[in-house]
């Protein structure tokens, strides 16, 4: 099978690797973004285009001469949010390089959102609260209400007060200010253990399915408080976790090199890396 090794000349080498390359990205974007509608899609047109060479379907040939443009064009419009983010972390990664991120929040504040937390779970006050990582929400979030306000105990919880207009939504807290409220987030995709959750508990983990960003729940029903990271809903029994959840989010979102793009895309994910050389050689032996 892999007979033709030795015959490969360096140019063909570096074939090989850009398309293995090539890949490996459109694998890490499908993995990174959760698009899995998108694999389904790249892995059909992959098989219909792969049939049509090797059964030279003259008149599928020449359809895909013509509507290329129009597939590109129309793949780029249904996946616009997803690519903007994407690219988006690119940019941020690429610029921080040189000029790093600044502190998420300071104790103080981190004092205070918890202490607001559990002030709320005690009566029952239905709470969102999301605090952003590396990548940008802009292309997730909905609607809402701009604030940029000082983050304080009284104004979270009159938010949350089921007589403001935002109290369903979730506040946004970033650089220790309270940018935004009342603001709309996806709800998860995987609903696998969320079927006896609410919309809140939904939205805080699709939001992290997302993004790298951390959520913090208040149930109203029950007031019980939950943290939501990577997808994944977590039950917090008691202040001092919650402490410790949100100390490491923000120690972690300090490092110079946590959840970096190029760190991410370079230097982890070598089963992903192995899958698209090997697919790359498949598809030199087929082509």
């Amino acid at each position: 099978m892999l007979s033709f090794l030795p015959l490969i000349s360096i140019k063909e080498v570096f074939d090989l690797l850009f398309v293995a390359a090539a890949i490996y990205f459109i694998i890490f974007f499908i993995r990174q973004s959760r698009s899995y509608v998108l694999a389904y899609a790249v892995g059909s047109f992959a098989v219909f285009i792969f049939l049509v060479q090797i059964f030279q379907l003259t008149l599928a040939l020449q359809l895909l001469q013509i509507l290329g443009p129009l597939i590109l064009f129309v793949f780029v419009v249904v996946f616009q949010r997803e690519l903007r983010q994407f690219f988006d972390w690119i940019f941020i990664s690429t610029r921080r390089l040189t000029s790093p991120r600044g502190p998420i929040l300071s104790k103080d504040v981190s004092f205070v959102i918890m202490k607001a937390v559990q002030e709320m779970a005690s009566k029952n006050i239905g709470a969102l609260l999301v605090l952003p990582g590396e990548l940008p929400l802009e292309g997730i979030i909905e609607g809402g209400f701009a604030l940029d306000g000082r983050v304080s105990g009284p104004l979270l919880l009159s938010i949350f007060d089921v007589t403001s207009p935002g109290h369903d939504g979730a506040v946004i807290i970033d650089n220790n200010r309270l940018k935004r409220f009342g603001v709309h987030l996806p709800l998860a995709e995987n609903y696998e253990g969320l079927n006896k959750t609410g919309t809140r508990h939904r939205a805080a983990v699709g939001v992290t399915e997302k993004s790298d960003a951390l959520a913090i729940v208040v149930s109203e029903e029950r007031g019980e408080i939950s943290v939501a990271e990577h997808g994944q809903l977590e039950k917090i029994d008691n202040l001092h976790l919650l402490e410790e959840r949100i100390s490491r989010f923000l120690s972690s979102a300090q490092e110079p090199e946590f959840n970096h793009f190029w760190r991410v895309f370079l230097v982890r994910h070598w089963r992903l890396k192995i899958l698209a050389l090997l697919l790359a050689i498949v598809l030199r032996l087929v082509v």
